[in-house]
């Protein structure tokens, strides 16, 4: 091999660790940090089970605690399917992605909704798993005599059944 050649291969080599090193450099912003500008299209209508029951998981719990994110999950499914409809959650989804949105958080939302969708995990006790409404025991709705017989308390949360 010649020093022309080994020159020639040095460069290109030279030439190729810098281009990866431009595209992978660490100063390239994170698509996982909180509090990176997102937004919504005006016209969104969202109706997915899947979407709006994530949201509700992603809204709702403040604990990182899978079991609490799954009976959330749960929860809302049970509502949909009571109700007979997913009502447009475009509202909601738009609040999230304009605070402080973790796709971190947003990915373990969809992880527990489709945990519960696919039967890879049950939630128990049966008085959670029959749950169709989710209550902040924070909120006004926490003093209320149905909240008060809840037999489901996670954390912060009742989950009822509700008819």
């Amino acid at each position: 091999m010649s020093a022309l050649s080994s020159s020639l291969y040095l460069a290109l080599g030279v030439l190729g660790a810098t281009g990866v090193g431009a595209l992978f450099s660490p100063s390239s912003p994170s698509t996982d940090e909180p509090g990176q500008t997102v937004r919504a299209p005006a016209a969104l209508v969202i109706t997915s089970p899947r979407i709006c029951a994530a949201l509700e998981v992603y809204t709702l719990a403040n604990e990182n605690d899978w079991g609490l994110r799954t009976t959330i999950a749960q929860a809302v499914l049970n509502g949909f399917n009571e109700a007979g409809r997913v009502p447009d959650c475009a509202a909601g989804v738009s609040a999230a992605l304009a605070k402080d949105f973790s796709p971190y958080r947003w990915q373990l939302a969809l992880d527990a909704v489709d945990a519960v969708v696919v039967g890879t995990y049950s939630v128990s006790p049966d008085a959670c798993a029959r749950a169709n409404t989710v209550v902040p025991l924070s909120t006004g709705e926490a003093t209320s005599p149905v909240v008060a017989r809840a037999q489901c308390v996670i954390y912060d949360l009742a989950f009822l059944e509700v008819h």
